[in-house]
């Protein structure tokens, strides 16, 4: 039996000595070192090669399902269903005529050893491979599915372990990790991922934890400092016309304000002089006339004294209200 170990391209390190002794593989990558990953990834060992084809640099650990235990309880929770079709005797017969019994055993061992799981630079990666189903005709294959969870969605990763009887005489014996994300849940308590039979389930939420910490803290901090420094650098390349380009919209605006009250003080002077013969309402005009010029003056002592005032304070010096 061979044993891997993190990461990425296995490379002998020892030859066997004897027959019996188990072919030891190091991992090694250049860019993605053991001293780079948490202390929860490092050393980390396993016996399932199907990952070895394929994306080997990303694979951060692999982890073993107990097939043999998943078999048997899987095949001892169809028995017990087969049997219950004894109440429902066309159901039983059914199944009789599609040979369930003769397969079931077989269909269990393909279902269960489809399912593989790993953790790699993004997440969580679960595949179920393809497999024969039913009476293992090639018509009848099941394609291969894969999900990865990445670590920034994971909102919960926990275990629920084994209780109690299915059947009511067959004890539980498989312990599921749940990992939840922010869009599971809902109706009927649905998971984003539920992996069950794992042969270290706790060392498995331990590394998902661990891994979900380090990539956080790898892009809230070095890994953001390169674009934050180019950021800077751009800003600051642009700073000196963004400025001459924000002061000149100011002035423009502040123009465009004094023209509007200079409108709206003219109608009151020419409301003033229509209603002269009426000494209450040429008062109140005067005033209101009064205080608009007040606020247009403090408009204009207002205005930015750069080139770009400049041409602002023109505009407010020609309003010859009063």
């Amino acid at each position: 039996m061979t044993k891997y170990t993190t990461l990425a391209t296995a490379t002998a390190v020892s030859a066997s000595s004897s027959p019996g002794e188990i072919n030891r593989y190091s991992i090694s990558d250049g860019h993605y070192s053991n001293s780079n990953l948490p202390v929860e990834a490092r050393n980390k060992s396993w016996n399932d090669d199907f990952f070895d084809l394929e994306e080997s640099s990303e694979i951060i650990a692999v982890f073993d399902f107990d097939y043999a235990t998943m078999e048997d309880f899987n095949t001892k929770v169809g028995v017990a269903s087969l049997a219950a079709f004894f109440l429902y005797p066309p159901v039983l017969g059914l199944a009789v005529l599609g040979c369930a019994p003769c397969f079931l055993r077989r269909n269990v061992e393909w279902s269960a050893r489809s399912q593989h799981v790993a953790l790699t630079r993004d997440g969580i990666r679960f595949v179920r491979d393809r497999r024969p189903t039913c009476w293992g005709l090639p018509c009848t294959d099941a394609g291969r599915s894969s999900k990865t969870v990445p670590y920034d969605k994971i909102t919960d990763c926990d275990i629920e372990e084994p209780a109690g009887n299915t059947c009511l005489c067959i004890a539980n014996v498989l312990t599921t990790v749940n990992i939840d994300t922010a869009s599971s849940g809902g109706p009927g308590n649905h998971k984003e991922l539920k992996i069950t039979g794992l042969t270290d389930p706790v060392g498995f939420k331990k590394l998902v934890w661990a891994m979900k910490r380090y990539c956080a803290a790898s892009n809230g901090g070095l890994g953001q400092q390169p674009v934050m420094a180019e950021s800077m650098h751009r800003d600051a390349g642009n700073s000196n016309g963004k400025a001459d380009q924000r002061s000149h919209q100011e002035g423009e605006s502040v123009a465009l304000l004094l023209r509007e009250i200079r409108d709206e003080l003219r109608e009151l002077r020419k409301s003033g002089k229509s209603a002269g013969g009426i000494g209450g309402g040429a008062a109140s005009t005067a005033a209101t006339v009064e205080a608009a010029t007040e606020m247009v003056d403090i408009l204009a002592t207002s205005t930015p004294a750069d080139g770009q005032g400049a041409d602002t304070d023109e505009h407010s010096s020609s309003l010859n209200i009063v």
